[in-house]
């Protein structure tokens, strides 16, 4: 089998757009980026969902 040393971008091609990434310590189980749909990861809606208390024990937001 032929081996190629060519990899597959994970960056989308075309429109660039600004997502924002919240990252959670869940404890005992160790600390993730939380999942969140691609559509709702605007700024406004992110700090909606800080606000209303979805995130439990945030670590840290970053804008991707």
């Amino acid at each position: 089998m032929r081996k190629s040393n060519w990899t597959p971008s994970i960056v989308p091609s075309g429109d660039d757009q600004t997502v924002y990434l919240v990252a959670e310590d869940f404890g005992r189980l160790g600390r993730a980026w939380r999942e969140a749909d691609y559509e709702t990861t605007d700024l406004e809606t992110v700090i909606q969902d800080l606000l209303s208390g979805q995130y439990n024990n945030r670590m840290a937001t970053d804008r991707g």
